[in-house]
């Protein structure tokens, strides 16, 4: 997803420690960690909606071809 190495990573890992602290490190850390799994499973979620109203749309055109087959056959 990222193309960071593993020495950008200590690098940026080194810059939050400096400007937020030791002592808030863990609660920072903490609330990305929550914020994220927020994120993941809100993502799942609209995923499973889109994927959804997609199937909804494919069945309403399948009715409506149906229908029409119906209508000629007649």
């Amino acid at each position: 997803m990222f193309d960071i190495s593993f020495s950008e990573l200590i690098v940026i890992f080194f810059v939050i420690l400096m400007v937020i602290g030791p002592e808030k490190l863990p609660k920072v850390a903490s609330a990305l960690g929550k914020i994220t799994g927020r994120a993941q499973n809100y993502l799942s979620k609209l995923k499973e909606e889109i994927e959804r109203e997609e199937k909804f749309k494919e069945l309403q055109k399948i009715q409506r071809e149906i229908k029409k087959k119906s209508i000629k056959s007649r």
